[in-house]
């Protein structure tokens, strides 16, 4: 009786391990931002000879909340400071004498990204959406259109993100984690001044109604600091490209 409960005490305990390993779960948090630039995603504007458009520096600043459910998978939380800039310039303009007109727009606002990551060999994945208020903004036109300075962009944003990348170096407790990550606007940027006048077309006498989204591409970095552990196990460890 004796040994077949030992024999049995095998499975139940090897069962135990297996599930000890798989449902390791640990907090950590990082500091980090990103840098790159956004463009406009409306792809009809760069067929019209009229419009050029620029791309312009757009960055994140951010603090990072991460819930690592297993070695491979992870919810993370980012929360900061946005800001974008975007500029074109109109040509042929009533009255201009061929003379482009530029205009340069942008803002910062305050952002939280909740995403997947997806973790392997020391790579990642990940996705999800973010949202942002916009709270400080501004908007320059050479050609004195009838959008006022600080009436152009709408008061909320919604984003598609994005991303992979991979651990640089760290150990257990802190790494260093660089990628790339890819923004892109749900809705329309603007607001009802701005939609009402029809930009990027307010200063043509032929408007035509255009909206105002854009693609954000930029690199990351980010220094994690491993929390505690929910439930610890020693059968395995994230694996890094280099450790120090």
């Amino acid at each position: 009786m004796r040994l077949r409960s030992i024999i049995l005490a095998f499975p139940i305990a090897y069962l135990c391990f297996s599930n000890s390993c798989l449902s390791q779960v640990w907090f950590d948090i990082a500091t980090g931002g990103s840098i790159g630039a956004g463009i406009c995603s409306d792809f009809k504007l760069y067929d019209d000879t009229r419009i050029d458009i620029s791309p312009r520096a757009s960055s994140n600043a951010f603090l990072k909340i991460g819930l690592n459910i297993t070695e491979t998978e992870s919810i993370v939380f980012d929360v900061g400071f946005s800001n974008r800039n975007f500029s074109l310039s109109q040509k042929n303009l009533p009255d201009s004498e061929n003379i482009s007109k530029n205009i340069s727009l942008g803002y910062t606002g305050f952002r939280i990204l909740p995403m997947y990551r997806h973790t392997k060999e020391g790579s990642y994945i990940e996705i999800g959406p973010e949202f942002g208020s916009i709270e400080n903004q501004y908007y320059s036109d050479e050609a004195n259109s009838s959008i006022l300075e600080n009436s152009f962009f709408t008061k909320r944003s919604l984003r598609g993100a994005i991303g992979f990348g991979g651990f640089i170096l760290g150990n257990e407790r802190i790494t260093l984690v660089s990628g790339l990550r890819i923004f892109y606007d749900f809705a329309d940027l603007r607001s009802d001044d701005a939609v009402n006048a029809q930009f990027p077309y307010q200063n043509y006498e032929e408007k035509r109604d255009a909206p105002f989204k854009a693609f954000d591409i930029q690199i990351s970095l980010e220094l994690n600091i491993s929390l505690g552990f929910l439930v610890r196990s020693s059968c395995g460890r994230r694996k890094l490209l280099t450790q120090w």
